[in-house]
Protein backbone atom coordinates (compact mmCIF):
# COMPACT_ATOMS: atom_id res chain seq x y z
CA UNK A 1 0.00 0.00 0.00
CA UNK A 2 2.86 2.27 0.97
CA UNK A 3 4.41 1.30 -2.27
CA UNK A 4 1.59 2.72 -4.70
CA UNK A 5 1.18 5.95 -2.94
CA UNK A 6 5.13 5.89 -3.45
CA UNK A 7 4.86 5.82 -6.79
CA UNK A 8 1.80 7.86 -7.69
CA UNK A 9 3.51 10.56 -5.84
CA UNK A 10 6.66 10.19 -7.71
CA UNK A 11 4.85 10.05 -11.31
CA UNK A 12 2.77 13.19 -10.38
CA UNK A 13 6.00 15.18 -9.53
CA UNK A 14 8.55 13.99 -12.97
CA UNK A 15 5.62 14.11 -15.14
CA UNK A 16 5.72 16.07 -18.32
CA UNK A 17 3.34 17.87 -20.76
CA UNK A 18 4.89 14.98 -23.54
CA UNK A 19 3.91 12.48 -21.61
CA UNK A 20 0.41 13.60 -19.77
CA UNK A 21 -1.35 11.14 -21.77
CA UNK A 22 0.94 8.36 -21.03
CA UNK A 23 1.23 9.65 -17.22
CA UNK A 24 -2.92 10.12 -16.78
CA UNK A 25 -3.21 6.29 -18.14
CA UNK A 26 -0.77 4.85 -15.82
CA UNK A 27 -2.02 7.51 -12.78
CA UNK A 28 -5.78 5.93 -13.46
CA UNK A 29 -4.67 2.61 -13.17
CA UNK A 30 -2.80 3.28 -10.00
CA UNK A 31 -5.35 5.15 -7.96
CA UNK A 32 -8.02 2.44 -8.77
CA UNK A 33 -5.88 -0.04 -7.39
CA UNK A 34 -4.89 1.97 -4.37
CA UNK A 35 -8.97 2.53 -3.80
CA UNK A 36 -8.88 -1.41 -3.96
CA UNK A 37 -6.54 -1.91 -1.80
CA UNK A 38 -7.47 0.56 0.69
CA UNK A 39 -11.59 -0.89 0.36
CA UNK A 40 -10.39 -4.04 1.10
CA UNK A 41 -8.30 -3.43 4.22
CA UNK A 42 -10.74 -0.95 5.40
CA UNK A 43 -13.87 -3.32 5.11
CA UNK A 44 -11.20 -6.18 6.59
CA UNK A 45 -10.52 -3.92 9.67
CA UNK A 46 -14.60 -2.69 9.76
CA UNK A 47 -15.67 -6.53 9.73
CA UNK A 48 -13.90 -7.99 12.47
CA UNK A 49 -14.66 -5.21 14.68
CA UNK A 50 -18.88 -5.22 13.83
CA UNK A 51 -18.49 -9.06 14.70
CA UNK A 52 -17.62 -8.50 18.00
CA UNK A 53 -19.36 -4.76 19.13
CA UNK A 54 -22.57 -5.33 17.08
CA UNK A 55 -23.11 -9.17 16.43
CA UNK A 56 -26.84 -10.09 17.36
CA UNK A 57 -27.95 -12.59 20.01
CA UNK A 58 -29.10 -16.16 19.20
CA UNK A 59 -32.30 -16.69 20.73
CA UNK A 60 -33.57 -20.37 20.58
CA UNK A 61 -37.18 -21.22 21.39
CA UNK A 62 -37.88 -23.65 24.05
CA UNK A 63 -40.00 -26.46 23.26
CA UNK A 64 -41.89 -26.98 26.15
CA UNK A 65 -43.72 -24.14 26.33
CA UNK A 66 -46.16 -23.14 23.57
CA UNK A 67 -48.77 -20.89 22.65
CA UNK A 68 -51.30 -22.83 22.63
CA UNK A 69 -52.10 -26.41 23.74
CA UNK A 70 -53.53 -29.28 21.55
CA UNK A 71 -55.78 -32.43 22.09
CA UNK A 72 -54.77 -35.36 23.30
CA UNK A 73 -53.03 -33.48 26.36
CA UNK A 74 -53.18 -30.18 27.92
CA UNK A 75 -48.98 -29.35 27.79
CA UNK A 76 -48.17 -30.53 24.53
CA UNK A 77 -47.88 -28.18 21.34
CA UNK A 78 -45.18 -25.76 20.30
CA UNK A 79 -45.10 -22.74 18.19
CA UNK A 80 -45.63 -22.87 14.54
CA UNK A 81 -43.54 -21.34 11.62
CA UNK A 82 -43.94 -17.55 10.91
CA UNK A 83 -45.57 -16.68 14.12
CA UNK A 84 -44.79 -12.45 15.05
CA UNK A 85 -43.77 -11.99 18.76
CA UNK A 86 -42.88 -9.02 20.13
CA UNK A 87 -39.73 -8.12 21.87
CA UNK A 88 -37.85 -5.55 24.16
CA UNK A 89 -34.05 -5.40 25.02
CA UNK A 90 -33.76 -3.51 28.41
CA UNK A 91 -30.52 -2.55 30.07
CA UNK A 92 -29.59 -2.31 33.85
CA UNK A 93 -31.15 1.16 34.17
CA UNK A 94 -34.80 -0.53 32.87
CA UNK A 95 -33.60 1.60 29.84
CA UNK A 96 -34.85 0.51 25.90
CA UNK A 97 -31.62 -0.90 24.01
CA UNK A 98 -32.38 -0.84 20.10
CA UNK A 99 -36.10 -1.04 18.52
CA UNK A 100 -38.59 -0.55 21.20
CA UNK A 101 -41.31 -3.62 20.54
CA UNK A 102 -39.35 -5.10 17.53
CA UNK A 103 -41.45 -7.76 15.38
CA UNK A 104 -39.73 -11.05 15.81
CA UNK A 105 -40.71 -14.00 13.52
CA UNK A 106 -40.24 -17.85 15.03
CA UNK A 107 -38.31 -19.88 12.04
CA UNK A 108 -37.68 -23.26 12.64
CA UNK A 109 -40.69 -26.08 12.21
CA UNK A 110 -41.88 -28.10 15.53
CA UNK A 111 -40.29 -31.17 14.42
CA UNK A 112 -36.26 -29.17 14.70
CA UNK A 113 -35.30 -26.19 16.42
CA UNK A 114 -36.32 -22.98 16.35
CA UNK A 115 -35.26 -19.83 17.15
CA UNK A 116 -36.57 -15.89 17.10
CA UNK A 117 -35.48 -13.66 14.54
CA UNK A 118 -36.35 -10.10 13.63
CA UNK A 119 -38.21 -9.12 10.40
CA UNK A 120 -35.83 -6.28 9.79
CA UNK A 121 -32.21 -6.52 10.05
CA UNK A 122 -31.79 -3.12 11.65
CA UNK A 123 -34.34 -4.63 14.50
CA UNK A 124 -31.70 -6.50 15.63
CA UNK A 125 -30.84 -6.40 19.36
CA UNK A 126 -27.05 -5.96 20.35
CA UNK A 127 -25.54 -8.76 22.63
CA UNK A 128 -24.48 -7.93 26.08
CA UNK A 129 -25.01 -10.21 29.00
CA UNK A 130 -26.15 -7.55 31.18
CA UNK A 131 -29.10 -6.61 28.94
CA UNK A 132 -32.48 -8.25 29.52
CA UNK A 133 -34.54 -9.55 26.63
CA UNK A 134 -38.70 -9.77 27.12
CA UNK A 135 -40.67 -11.32 24.55
CA UNK A 136 -44.46 -11.79 24.11
CA UNK A 137 -47.10 -13.52 22.28
CA UNK A 138 -48.92 -12.31 20.23
CA UNK A 139 -47.91 -9.20 18.71
CA UNK A 140 -49.91 -6.04 19.31
CA UNK A 141 -48.51 -2.17 17.46
CA UNK A 142 -47.97 0.10 20.18
CA UNK A 143 -47.35 -1.82 23.02
CA UNK A 144 -45.00 -0.63 25.75
CA UNK A 145 -43.51 -3.95 28.21
CA UNK A 146 -44.00 -2.51 31.57
CA UNK A 147 -48.21 -1.54 30.29
CA UNK A 148 -49.22 -3.84 28.52
CA UNK A 149 -53.39 -4.27 27.57
CA UNK A 150 -54.83 -7.73 26.80
CA UNK A 151 -58.37 -8.74 26.52
CA UNK A 152 -59.77 -12.21 25.73
CA UNK A 153 -62.53 -12.80 23.33
CA UNK A 154 -65.92 -13.15 24.56
CA UNK A 155 -66.16 -16.09 22.24
CA UNK A 156 -63.48 -18.63 22.21
CA UNK A 157 -65.33 -21.69 20.50
CA UNK A 158 -62.64 -22.64 18.02
CA UNK A 159 -59.05 -22.91 18.70
CA UNK A 160 -57.76 -19.62 16.55
CA UNK A 161 -60.16 -17.51 19.14
CA UNK A 162 -58.61 -19.61 21.83
CA UNK A 163 -55.13 -18.94 20.89
CA UNK A 164 -55.89 -15.01 20.32
CA UNK A 165 -57.31 -14.90 24.01
CA UNK A 166 -53.63 -16.27 25.28
CA UNK A 167 -50.88 -14.11 26.04
CA UNK A 168 -47.40 -15.80 27.30
CA UNK A 169 -44.27 -14.45 27.43
CA UNK A 170 -40.69 -14.47 28.89
CA UNK A 171 -37.96 -12.51 30.59
CA UNK A 172 -34.62 -13.86 29.31
CA UNK A 173 -31.57 -12.99 31.10
CA UNK A 174 -27.78 -14.18 30.43
CA UNK A 175 -26.96 -16.75 27.99
CA UNK A 176 -23.77 -19.00 26.85
CA UNK A 177 -21.46 -17.39 23.86
CA UNK A 178 -19.92 -19.98 21.19
CA UNK A 179 -17.16 -18.78 19.13
CA UNK A 180 -18.45 -15.39 19.87
CA UNK A 181 -21.47 -15.35 19.14
CA UNK A 182 -24.28 -15.44 22.67
CA UNK A 183 -27.16 -18.00 22.74
CA UNK A 184 -30.25 -17.12 25.08
CA UNK A 185 -32.97 -19.10 25.90
CA UNK A 186 -36.37 -18.47 25.75
CA UNK A 187 -39.10 -20.18 27.96
CA UNK A 188 -42.39 -18.61 27.47
CA UNK A 189 -44.86 -18.53 29.80
CA UNK A 190 -48.56 -18.04 30.28
CA UNK A 191 -49.64 -15.33 31.30
CA UNK A 192 -53.42 -15.71 31.64
CA UNK A 193 -55.33 -18.22 33.80
CA UNK A 194 -56.43 -21.64 31.92
CA UNK A 195 -60.05 -23.20 33.01
CA UNK A 196 -60.48 -26.48 31.96
CA UNK A 197 -64.60 -27.64 32.31
CA UNK A 198 -65.56 -31.47 32.29
CA UNK A 199 -69.29 -31.93 31.14
CA UNK A 200 -71.06 -35.67 30.54
CA UNK A 201 -72.04 -35.94 26.97
CA UNK A 202 -75.38 -37.53 28.49
CA UNK A 203 -76.33 -33.99 30.36
CA UNK A 204 -75.72 -32.08 26.72
CA UNK A 205 -77.98 -31.28 24.34
CA UNK A 206 -77.60 -31.22 20.62
CA UNK A 207 -74.00 -32.60 18.42
CA UNK A 208 -72.40 -29.04 18.92
CA UNK A 209 -73.43 -28.31 22.70
CA UNK A 210 -72.11 -25.06 24.53
CA UNK A 211 -70.68 -24.28 27.83
CA UNK A 212 -70.36 -21.24 29.01
CA UNK A 213 -68.12 -19.62 32.26
CA UNK A 214 -70.50 -16.87 33.43
CA UNK A 215 -69.05 -13.02 34.04
CA UNK A 216 -65.79 -12.98 33.49
CA UNK A 217 -63.52 -9.62 33.95
CA UNK A 218 -62.28 -9.88 30.64
CA UNK A 219 -59.93 -6.91 30.02
CA UNK A 220 -56.70 -6.68 31.81
CA UNK A 221 -54.41 -3.31 32.04
CA UNK A 222 -50.88 -2.21 33.24
CA UNK A 223 -49.43 -5.48 32.80
CA UNK A 224 -45.75 -5.05 33.66
CA UNK A 225 -44.16 -8.18 31.87
CA UNK A 226 -40.33 -7.62 33.93
CA UNK A 227 -41.63 -7.88 36.81
CA UNK A 228 -39.76 -10.99 38.86
CA UNK A 229 -39.94 -13.04 41.70
CA UNK A 230 -37.46 -16.15 42.26
CA UNK A 231 -35.85 -17.57 39.30
CA UNK A 232 -38.73 -17.18 37.39
CA UNK A 233 -40.73 -14.06 36.07
CA UNK A 234 -44.24 -13.71 37.28
CA UNK A 235 -46.40 -11.15 35.62
CA UNK A 236 -47.96 -8.26 37.35
CA UNK A 237 -51.90 -8.11 35.99
CA UNK A 238 -52.85 -4.48 36.89
CA UNK A 239 -56.59 -4.15 37.11
CA UNK A 240 -59.19 -6.68 35.62
CA UNK A 241 -62.40 -4.87 34.50
CA UNK A 242 -65.10 -5.58 31.80
CA UNK A 243 -67.10 -8.28 32.88
CA UNK A 244 -68.41 -10.82 30.44
CA UNK A 245 -69.84 -14.25 29.51
CA UNK A 246 -67.51 -16.29 27.54
CA UNK A 247 -68.15 -19.05 25.00
CA UNK A 248 -66.05 -21.97 25.79
CA UNK A 249 -64.07 -23.76 23.13
CA UNK A 250 -65.11 -27.71 23.12
CA UNK A 251 -61.18 -28.90 23.38
CA UNK A 252 -62.17 -32.89 22.82
CA UNK A 253 -63.83 -35.83 24.26
CA UNK A 254 -62.79 -38.50 26.20
CA UNK A 255 -63.23 -41.12 28.68
CA UNK A 256 -62.99 -39.86 32.04
CA UNK A 257 -63.62 -42.08 35.43
CA UNK A 258 -65.57 -44.58 33.59
CA UNK A 259 -67.68 -40.98 31.84
CA UNK A 260 -67.85 -40.22 28.24
CA UNK A 261 -67.28 -36.37 28.91
CA UNK A 262 -66.63 -33.50 26.54
CA UNK A 263 -63.95 -30.97 28.03
CA UNK A 264 -64.48 -27.30 27.23
CA UNK A 265 -61.64 -24.68 27.91
CA UNK A 266 -61.31 -21.45 28.47
CA UNK A 267 -58.79 -18.40 28.54
CA UNK A 268 -59.62 -15.68 31.47
CA UNK A 269 -57.11 -13.20 33.15
CA UNK A 270 -56.12 -13.79 36.89
CA UNK A 271 -59.19 -13.11 39.20
CA UNK A 272 -61.02 -13.72 42.20
CA UNK A 273 -64.37 -15.45 41.93
CA UNK A 274 -66.68 -15.17 45.29
CA UNK A 275 -69.19 -18.16 46.45
CA UNK A 276 -72.22 -17.84 45.29
CA UNK A 277 -71.37 -15.93 42.00
CA UNK A 278 -72.49 -17.86 38.97
CA UNK A 279 -70.20 -18.99 37.03
CA UNK A 280 -70.59 -21.57 34.59
CA UNK A 281 -74.25 -22.41 32.23
CA UNK A 282 -74.01 -25.82 29.79
CA UNK A 283 -76.63 -26.39 26.94
CA UNK A 284 -79.69 -28.50 28.05
CA UNK A 285 -81.94 -28.04 25.73
CA UNK A 286 -82.25 -26.10 22.23
CA UNK A 287 -82.81 -22.90 24.20
CA UNK A 288 -82.15 -24.15 28.07
CA UNK A 289 -79.14 -23.73 29.71
CA UNK A 290 -78.14 -24.79 33.55
CA UNK A 291 -76.33 -22.68 35.93
CA UNK A 292 -73.93 -23.41 38.25
CA UNK A 293 -72.74 -21.84 41.34
CA UNK A 294 -69.59 -21.44 42.63
CA UNK A 295 -69.27 -22.84 46.18
CA UNK A 296 -65.45 -23.47 47.73
CA UNK A 297 -63.77 -24.34 50.71
CA UNK A 298 -62.27 -20.75 51.22
CA UNK A 299 -65.40 -18.69 50.43
CA UNK A 300 -63.72 -17.42 47.20
CA UNK A 301 -61.28 -19.04 44.65
CA UNK A 302 -58.27 -17.07 43.34
CA UNK A 303 -57.72 -17.68 39.65
CA UNK A 304 -53.85 -16.84 39.62
CA UNK A 305 -51.36 -16.30 36.17
CA UNK A 306 -50.27 -19.65 33.82
CA UNK A 307 -52.39 -21.75 36.00
CA UNK A 308 -54.36 -24.15 34.97
CA UNK A 309 -57.75 -25.32 36.80
CA UNK A 310 -59.78 -28.69 36.40
CA UNK A 311 -63.89 -28.38 37.10
CA UNK A 312 -66.12 -31.06 36.66
CA UNK A 313 -69.55 -31.44 36.45
CA UNK A 314 -71.94 -33.95 37.66
CA UNK A 315 -75.42 -35.10 38.51
CA UNK A 316 -75.37 -33.02 41.88
CA UNK A 317 -73.33 -30.29 41.29
CA UNK A 318 -70.39 -28.53 40.34
CA UNK A 319 -66.85 -30.35 41.28
CA UNK A 320 -63.86 -28.80 41.63
CA UNK A 321 -60.19 -30.84 40.94
CA UNK A 322 -58.38 -29.01 41.66
CA UNK A 323 -55.08 -27.08 40.19
CA UNK A 324 -52.73 -28.70 37.52
CA UNK A 325 -49.80 -27.63 38.90
CA UNK A 326 -46.62 -28.76 36.75
CA UNK A 327 -47.57 -27.80 33.20
CA UNK A 328 -43.62 -28.71 32.19
CA UNK A 329 -44.02 -32.27 32.91
CA UNK A 330 -47.70 -33.06 32.69
CA UNK A 331 -49.22 -31.83 35.51
CA UNK A 332 -50.30 -32.99 38.90
CA UNK A 333 -53.69 -33.01 40.11
CA UNK A 334 -54.51 -31.57 43.86
CA UNK A 335 -57.97 -32.55 44.42
CA UNK A 336 -60.18 -29.81 46.90
CA UNK A 337 -63.60 -30.90 47.39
Amino acid sequence: MEMTIFLIQMLLVNRNKKHDKTMKTIYFILISITVVLCGLTACTDSNDTWTVASSSPRFVLGTMQSRVTYPTDYTNSVFEEGDVLGAFAIDENKRVVGTSNARYRVVGTEKGSQTLEPELTQDAFPANTDYTYIFYYPFKEGTAYNSVTHMVEADQRTEALYERSDLLWDVAKGGSETNGILTVNVEMEHAMSHIILEVPTEMLYGTDPCAQMLSVKSLVSGIDLLTESSDKPTVSTGETVLPRDIYMWRFTEADIDGKQMYVYRAVIPAQTIANGTKMFSIQTGENEFKTYTASFSNNQIEFKTGKYYRFTVTETGLRFRGLIEDLENGGDYYYEY
